[in-house]
């Protein structure tokens, strides 16, 4: 069982437990600070879609999200190493059974460059594309923008099991591809290595569909200085690995509803902005 709720604001329950391919070309670039501009924005449009679910709010601003189940914190908004400002859309726990038991593995935060995933979204929400959580969540698949998976664990963990609970999801899809080496490559990344409580795994779709992949024995004050562990260039494993979690078998199925709802938000959030300029007040 999972939820997933803003620092000290309760957000929707979940009940188990994580624009166009290739459409940034030919798209206007954005001043993410236009964008930014309408934190308030976002954050009370966030706010209104979860508490139209029955859910009690405070009056507190949404700076930090937090996944229910294990209690891990992430920032509403922060930077990594590449791209414009990034905005949380949500986070859900990872969980394996054990003797019959959910054991809690791992905390994970989908993250998106705010700017430009706003602008598509606006896009798709103007062609019609929306009707559905999963229409939301193959959006923020399928953007041409920077996406974050931020992992932290909150048991220690072998790295072979690790990985290999994502090979099980990860090898059907790539061998559709013929890529099978490069899951090797990543495989063999996480082989040895030994995950302790509080490490943070860091999977950083790119827009050249690479994936950069940094491993911290703790989350740092700031990513934005970090340089990818291992970066391997391939759209199939970009893809493969956050379909993973938001695609149509999701290791953390009740997540999406929130990664949904981050999105609709962050639409919300540029309609406003495109609103205020047509009025001539932005």
């Amino acid at each position: 069982m999972m939820t997933t709720k803003a620092l000290q604001v309760p957000l929707a329950r979940a009940t188990n437990i994580t624009p166009f391919a290739n459409c940034h070309r030919g798209f206007k670039s954005l001043n993410s600070s236009s964008f930014l501009g309408n934190s308030s924005s976002f954050q009370s449009t966030l706010t209104s879609l979860r508490s139209r679910q029955s859910v009690a709010v405070t009056p507190r601003a949404l700076l930090k999200i937090k996944e229910n189940a294990t209690g891990v914190e992430y920032p509403l908004v922060q930077k990594y190493w590449l791209g414009e400002e990034f905005r949380a859309m949500g986070a859900g726990v990872r969980t394996k059974k054990i003797a019959f038991l959910g054991v809690k593995v791992y905390a994970v935060a989908l993250f998106v460059e705010a700017a430009k995933a706003a602008h598509e979204m606006g896009v798709r929400a103007r062609g019609g594309f929306f009707e559905t959580d999963d229409d939301y969540c193959s959006a923020l698949v399928d953007g041409g923008f920077i996406k974050c998976l931020q992992i932290e664990l909150v048991r220690d963990v072998e790295g072979a099991t690790f990985v290999e609970a994502l090979n099980e999801a990860l090898t059907p899809r790539m061998s559709l591809t013929g890529e099978l080496s490069i899951l090797e490559e990543f495989r063999s990344f996480f082989q040895e290595k030994k995950l302790t409580k509080g490490t943070n795994i860091v999977l950083m779709y790119r827009t050249d569909a690479t994936l950069d992949v940094v491993v911290r024995d703790q989350r740092p004050a700031d990513w934005s200085n970090m340089v990818g562990d291992l970066s391997i260039g391939s759209p199939s494993l970009c893809r493969a690995l956050f379909e993973v979690f938001l695609g149509e078998k999701s290791v953390i199925p009740d997540a999406k509803k929130e990664f949904a709802n981050g999105a609709r938000a962050l639409l919300e959030s540029d309609k406003v902005r495109r609103d205020t300029r047509k009025g001539g007040t932005g």
